[in-house]
């Protein structure tokens, strides 16, 4: 396992604390995420990842599948 990384992603589209939790769950299902905190009021997700079994592309597109804006 390569040495985890960490990002921090501006994620839009949140209406409660429900909808965060929505998107930690939808990460945390994604291989090669060890963690994610996602903060409502400041619309900001941070990941911890193993950048060998997964990349930002498949992050985002898993939070944009749960249906949510990420950049």
């Amino acid at each position: 396992m390569a040495e985890l990384t960490t990002t921090v992603l501006s994620t839009s589209g949140m209406h409660c604390r429900s909808c965060s939790m929505m998107i930690d769950m939808t990460l945390s299902d994604l291989e090669g995420v060890q963690a994610s905190q996602t903060d409502l009021a400041s619309g900001k997700t941070e990941v911890a990842y193993d950048p060998d079994v997964v990349n930002l592309d498949d992050i985002r597109a898993a939070i944009r599948g749960a249906g949510y804006d990420v950049e």
